[in-house]
């Protein structure tokens, strides 16, 4: 079980008035998601305070509340900084594509950069939290689809567009056939993990090639 940090932070630097700087305070708001976002993981949604959080943070509870209302909006911002940490990275490397690369081959690399990032345990116990919470924060849903589904979808398109001018695809909606392609790939994998069943590497790695391999026989008509 991971412990969690309770060391005190070093002094912040404060801006006129005893405020902290821009600067300590991005760095007091970093800090504070990082203690949560092992917090949740470790003691779930219900087992996380919000006191115990400003007691291990070493932040005012007067402060926590004001930043973060309720659990809720606490767990939507660790939920969006997880987010930006896994796709920053992906979108870079596939933004500039793989030279040299095929469709096929390319399909692979980014459905099992993929996979490796929604298998994670930090990624399954937040899957989890969400599942569990979304009825009554219904805004936990459209921050998940709009930040994380969303920009799979557009990551998946932008490797259809990239081939486009050597390629020729059976559907015409670009969008519609990165889902196909994520429905597919990442579907039951992830639920199987979500459930707590074992998926071992080479059944991973066989399963991801045979499901691209499939779906590049089916959405491409024609290419090299």
């Amino acid at each position: 079980m991971t412990e969690i940090a309770t060391t005190k932070p070093e002094t912040s630097p404060k801006a006129r008035g005893g405020r902290p700087t821009k600067a300590a305070a991005i760095e007091r708001d970093e800090r504070l998601l990082a203690i949560a976002a092992d917090m949740f993981m470790e003691l779930g949604f219900e087992g996380t305070s919000m006191e115990r959080l400003a007691e291990t943070a070493m932040v005012g509870k007067a402060t926590l509340y004001a930043r973060y209302p309720d659990k809720g909006a606490l767990f939507a911002d660790v939920l969006r900084r997880k987010i930006l940490m896994i796709y920053a990275t992906l979108e870079e490397e596939f933004q500039r594509g793989l030279e040299g690369v095929s469709l096929e081959a390319t399909l692979c690399i980014v459905g099992r950069r993929l996979l490796d990032q929604s298998l994670t345990p930090s990624a399954q116990a937040m899957g989890r939290i969400l599942v569990a919470q979304v009825a009554r924060f219904p805004e936990l849903g459209r921050l998940a689809f709009e930040e994380s589904t969303s920009r799979q979808t557009k990551l998946v398109e932008g490797i259809f567009l990239r081939f486009a001018e050597t390629h020729r695809y059976a559907i015409d909606d670009l969008p519609l056939l990165a889902e196909l392609y994520l429905s597919i790939v990442m579907g039951r994998t992830s639920r199987l993990k979500l459930l707590g069943m074992p998926v071992d590497a080479d059944t991973l790695d066989h399963r991801l090639h045979e499901a691209v391999k499939l779906f590049v026989r089916g959405a491409v008509l024609s290419g090299p």
